[in-house]
């Protein structure tokens, strides 16, 4: 999400006559953009000092703030010789700790909140004119800007946005306090959007959400559902799309075993449109090629959700979903609303339904109260579930989680060991993962010509498995065949296949 809210600050930043200079971290926790005036507005040629140096921040980990601290350090220090200079946080921090980061940082000029984002350049001349520190942090409603200004990287993917927030209480996680309550944005906005994204050569999206899958929850609790294929009163544009008998009748139901029809000019207008309806809707829109989506929470992910999945080709074949701990213990401390044998049934299932599908996850080392038993049940839950990819993170406690009143009673050197195990367990089923996939032919989606080899293009499987191959300029932005014939860390090499 973070990076979607980038590409919107720059765009609109750069409608305000700005230049943009980015610089990202390695771990992708802090994206950062530094802007400057163009000639005659205070700054000179591009490697004159930037005039605003903005951060955008994360607060899921310790490790991420810590950063942004030891930056607006060095920042503090810069001001010195350049007083100008407007330094700016964007993001989760802001939410979190608000008005105290100012106290904090007195070399800091400029606070803006996740759902504030459209008013940032006028902020920014508001601390220019004013020469005060400046705070705009709303603190309910819809963080999610669609606008045509957004400055993507990419000219044929997209970050879509379609929910934020999380109604979920897990007691490690900071993102109920720095993204709020669940908030989905309508069913038309999102299909709107993405018709529009299709028509400027877009043709790959990936969906957003802190808890993506849970999309429309909050209105799917007021409202009462709508037959599949029943009119909607009240409705005031009609996209017509329609696939399946068209009878107007909405008493009408598929024969036993059989999918009902995808009737968008209808679902699209409803209020109470679930995440598999939403998804089965964006694959009628001519023209997008692959939709993913990040991030689902197990309680949320059900057998409709991986049948809608299993029948459009045209959904990635990638499915991250954490599972954070293999101990029923820690997972009822965690309040993660599920037990490991409950999980690792969902999982079952998706395989089932979904047989090419690859599953990441996240697991945290070292929570509140765990023990060498529970540890040995997540070390376990590796081996049994087999993951194609895993984020293992070491816990660290975050401000205002419930987590707060746990005592972080596991040493760190205890941490990082765990940490170690899990990580090098992790590398050797990925490794034993990826092997199976030599010798088979994908479909590759094009991203780009390599930067150090133009010979060499770039791309994805439907698993979103890198691999590297030669072919021509021509390609990028197309479906390729390749056949996997070799492996470099984790990307795979591969050969085109002829036509």
């Amino acid at each position: 999400m973070n990076v979607y809210d980038s590409q919107v600050a720059e765009g609109l930043l750069k409608k305000a006559g700005y230049e943009i200079q980015r610089e990202h971290e390695d771990d992708g926790s802090v994206p950062e953009a530094a802007s400057q005036k163009p000639q005659g507005s205070g700054a000179e040629d591009n490697g004159q000092r930037p005039d605003v140096i903005l951060m955008n921040t994360c607060s899921v980990r310790e490790h991420a703030e810590d950063r942004v601290y030891s930056r607006l350090g060095m920042l503090g220090k810069i001001k010195r010789t350049n007083p100008d200079l407007i330094v700016g946080l964007m993001g989760c921090m802001v939410e979190e700790h608000k008005e105290k980061l100012f106290k904090r940082f007195p070399q800091l000029d400029l606070m803006v909140g996740t759902r504030n984002i459209k008013e940032l350049a006028g902020l920014i001349d508001e601390v220019r004119h004013t020469r005060r520190q400046v705070s705009r942090i709303k603190q309910d409603g819809l963080s999610i800007e669609y606008t045509e200004l957004i400055n993507r990287t990419s000219a044929f993917h997209a970050w879509l946005p379609i929910m934020t927030g999380c109604n979920k209480v897990c007691t490690f996680c900071v993102v109920p306090t720095t993204r709020g309550s669940e908030v989905s944005m309508p069913a038309r906005e999102v299909y709107r959007e993405a018709s529009r994204l299709v028509s400027e050569g877009v043709k790959c999206i990936t969906l957003l959400g802190q808890n993506v899958n849970s999309y429309g929850s909050e209105e799917m609790s007021k409202s009462p559902r709508t037959a599949p294929d029943a009119p909607v009163s009240g409705v005031r544009e009609n996209i017509d799309v329609v696939a399946g008998p068209a009878t107007g009748v909405s008493s009408w139901a598929p024969p036993p075993g059989v999918d009902p029809p995808i009737r968008t000019n209808s679902r699209v207008t409803r209020q109470d449109v679930n995440f598999p309806e939403l998804l089965d809707m964006l694959c009628q829109i001519e023209g997008l090629e692959r939709i993913s989506f990040t991030t689902s929470h197990p309680h949320d992910a059900t057998e409709a959700l991986y049948r809608v999945i299993a029948k459009n080709l045209k959904i990635s074949r990638r499915f991250h979903l954490p599972l954070q701990s293999g101990s029923d213990r820690i997972l009822k401390r965690m309040k993660r609303l599920h037990t490991y044998q409950e999980y690792k049934e969902k999982i079952d299932l998706m395989r089932k339904l979904i047989p090419d599908v690859a599953i990441t996850t996240d697991i945290i080392a070292g929570f509140s109260g765990e023990t060498e038993e529970d540890f040995e049940a997540t070390r376990r839950a590796l081996e049994e579930i087999r993951y194609d990819s895993a984020f293992i993170y070491k816990y660290s406690v975050r401000p205002g989680t419930p987590a707060v009143k746990l005592e972080d009673d596991v040493p760190l050197a205890v941490k990082e060991e765990r940490h170690q195990k899990l990580l090098q367990l992790q590398k050797k089923i990925m490794d034993r993962n990826n092997r199976e996939w030599l010798g088979k032919t994908a479909a590759v989606f094009v991203e780009q010509a390599s930067d150090r080899n133009p010979l060499h293009l770039i791309g994805r499987t439907s698993q979103d498995r890198k691999v590297v191959f030669e072919g021509g300029q021509h390609q990028v932005g197309t479906f390729a065949r390749v056949t996997l014939t070799g492996l470099r860390h984790e990307t795979f090499i591969g050969t085109l296949c002829e036509s």
